[in-house]
């Protein structure tokens, strides 16, 4: 009897899974303007857009973690001149790291260099987010997480929508990097 129970039992298991599989819709193919590549690290694709690669949120994520071993092993200085010189390994496609401490003052931008000691809490995106807030909200309850909001993309001069992975360092700093959603 059990024989046949086990039997009966993947019997159903493999007509439920090929009916499934005739259900499922094949994904669509990007459109103009990208190629996609596969990328090892990430397991996502790597999107190319006119002159430059856009980063994953996957790889903003690695970045991200990246940066914060490093941060541990250094002093912020050391940390901050390295988050900074675009020949680095912090600079991927159009990737950076940026740390903020908890009162909102901008303390590191590896891409706008004027944003570093300004108080940015009450910065709002194109939609009216204070995403900054946010981030700050997030960064009191958990050490790490994701926010989206639009920001402009130093590669295009685009404002365009982002996700980024936040990581606390310390009780008072953290450090992030977003990747942009890519027009396909």
């Amino acid at each position: 009897m059990k024989t046949k129970i086990s039997f009966m039992t993947l019997t159903i298991l493999i007509l439920t899974t090929l009916s499934l599989a005739e259900k499922i819709k094949p994904l669509k193919k990007p459109q103009k303007n990208t190629v996609s590549v596969e990328n090892k690290t990430s397991g996502s694709p790597e999107v190319t857009t006119g002159n430059f690669q856009y980063g994953t949120p996957f790889q903003a994520k690695e970045l991200v973690t990246k940066a914060a071993f490093f941060m541990k092993h250094h002093d912020l200085n050391e940390a901050f001149s390295a988050f900074r010189d675009k020949s680095s390994d912090y600079f991927v496609k159009d990737l950076y790291i940026f740390v903020f401490d908890m009162d909102g003052n901008m303390l590191c931008h590896g891409k706008d260099e004027d944003l570093i000691g300004r108080n940015l809490i009450d910065l709002k995106d194109s939609k009216g987010k204070l995403f900054v807030k946010d981030f700050i909200n997030i960064m009191e309850r958990k050490k790490s997480g994701w926010v989206e909001y639009y920001w402009r993309n130093y590669e295009t001069q685009e404002i365009e929508q982002k996700l980024t992975y936040l990581k606390k360092i310390t009780n008072n700093i953290f450090i992030g990097c977003g990747a942009y959603y890519t027009k396909r």
